[in-house]
């Protein structure tokens, strides 16, 4: 398993990168995730839940790295009854089935994997590059369930609670490993899998902790709720640490071309040399897409622009961010 974290993140960069990876010949790209990487899915089938193709204010990493492979990236549509594109992330898609039920087409990974099976006949062509980058929404639902802990009056309840959100992220580890070892089935030979992001960083688990404090009534209980943006760092390096030994048992047996990315590196060095990357706000969206109507940030230039934003919304980042990802995954598939 390969890991590779690169602070040079420029446009030429890239495109030097991808002179060099397109020798490896990969005949397609393959993309299974959540909004970080969705450019069509959800738009096409809930474009009321959207605000236009992605969640950001322009091209998504994965499109950067198709790119740079020599490939386009188009939505599958597999949701719309499309079957028409090789990028099968949807915003909202969890890792785990929640109903348990793969036959039952979900915005999840089981349904994405299970649909690329279908438009191929079952096979995963072996020289085509797969990218699955998920967990974030798995992290999010773990950090819902850990925030009840805030008002829980007994240590019982709260052991039952860290218990609750520690079995969901093992149930989502386990999912997305298992669509792995679906496509390897299959004839998948070169993965890469990107780690979940820190969801403590982003600016929703700020105003989540916001609405918590707004409901306290003890000193304790504020204590606890100031502390959720840690609890939540922890509770992402629990899903990525169970992630990664689950990965390379998976490789040692294997023997599939595993690539590891570390999105929670990437976001936490960016946070940590904002002006290095010429954010001046790390901390707040530039557009309140999900929780104010779309209202900017008072220092925000545009939707369109969002100068000087690490997020574009109070989740996702700026497509500045998306390229220096996706520099990054290329500088990765390099140093192989």
């Amino acid at each position: 398993m390969k890991s590779l974290k690169l602070k040079l993140v420029t446009l030429t960069s890239l495109l030097v990168a991808a002179f060099a990876v397109n020798a490896n010949g990969y005949s397609n790209v393959y993309v299974f995730g959540d909004s970080l990487s969705d450019n069509g899915n959800l738009n096409a089938i809930a474009p009321d839940q959207t605000y236009g193709e992605r969640f950001t204010n322009g091209p998504v990493a994965v499109e950067f790295v198709a790119a740079a492979l020599g490939h386009t990236l188009t939505p599958s549509l597999h949701l719309a009854g499309g079957y028409t594109g090789n990028n099968f992330a949807i915003a909202g898609a969890k890792a785990v089935d929640e109903d348990g039920d793969e036959s039952t087409p979900d915005i999840n990974l089981p349904t994405q994997v299970n649909a690329f099976l279908q438009i191929n006949a079952g096979v995963a062509p072996s020289d085509a590059l797969y990218i699955v980058l998920i967990g974030g929404n798995d992290i999010r639902a773990a950090r819902e369930i850990r925030s009840g802990a805030v008002f829980a009056s007994t240590a019982e309840e709260r052991q039952a609670i860290r218990q609750a959100a520690n079995a969901s992220l093992k149930a989502a580890v386990e999912s997305e490993i298992a669509q792995i070892e679906k496509l390897i089935a299959s004839g998948a030979q070169h993965i890469l899998v990107s780690n979940a992001p820190d969801i403590g960083a982003i600016p929703e688990t700020d105003l989540v902790v916001a609405g918590l404090l707004a409901n306290t009534q003890t000193t304790r209980q504020e204590r606890k709720a100031n502390r959720l943006v840690r609890v939540t760092t922890k509770l992402s390096a629990k899903f990525n640490r169970k992630l990664d030994r689950k990965l390379a048992r998976l490789e040692h047996q294997t023997g599939v071309d595993f690539i590891e990315y570390d999105l929670f590196s990437f976001l936490t060095d960016q946070v940590d040399n904002a002006e290095d990357y010429g954010y001046t706000n790390t901390d707040d969206a530039c557009a309140y897409m999900l929780s104010q109507g779309g209202a900017l940030h008072p220092e925000c230039d545009g939707y369109v622009t969002a100068t000087g934003f690490l997020f574009y919304d109070e989740i996702h980042p700026t497509t500045q961010a998306h390229q220096a990802a996706g520099i990054e995954i290329v500088q990765t598939l390099l140093a192989q």
